[in-house]
């Protein structure tokens, strides 16, 4: 019996990944990026186990090779931990956090603000 890894290609996985609730008839950058906002807090509520409101990277990098989580999330984390310098640069806490390596709800509400400014897309809330 094999282990799988959190980069598993198997027919399982991708159909988990490609199912989705509705089938849009054309791409709205700001509809798709209010879905990537929602499933991005779902998974970090999720992830918060000891609900601080923080992700260490010793959390993402325990959650990425948890087979517990499904592809997308696996994903979700891999990128959160590619990106977690530039998400946690996003917001600068007013208080002083000790943890330092990872990133807070907060930075990731402000790092989608900041892919919506790029964007050029108006602000909206999410659903």
């Amino acid at each position: 019996m094999s282990k799988k890894t959190p980069y598993d290609n198997s027919d399982e996985h991708c159909e988990m990944w490609f199912r989705v609730k509705h089938v849009s008839l054309g791409i709205h950058v700001a509809d798709t990026l209010d879905e990537v906002k929602s499933f991005a807090f779902e998974c970090f509520d999720r992830l918060d186990h000891n609900r601080n409101g923080f992700l260490s990277r010793t959390e993402l990098m325990e959650a990425v090779t948890d087979e517990r989580w499904g592809i997308r999330e696996r994903s979700y984390i891999c990128f959160l931990l590619r990106r977690l310098n530039d998400i946690a640069e996003a917001y600068s806490e007013e208080w002083h956090c000790a943890q330092t390596d990872g990133v807070s709800r907060t930075d990731i509400q402000e790092y989608f603000g900041h892919v919506r400014t790029r964007l050029g897309t108006q602000q909206r809330p999410v659903r």
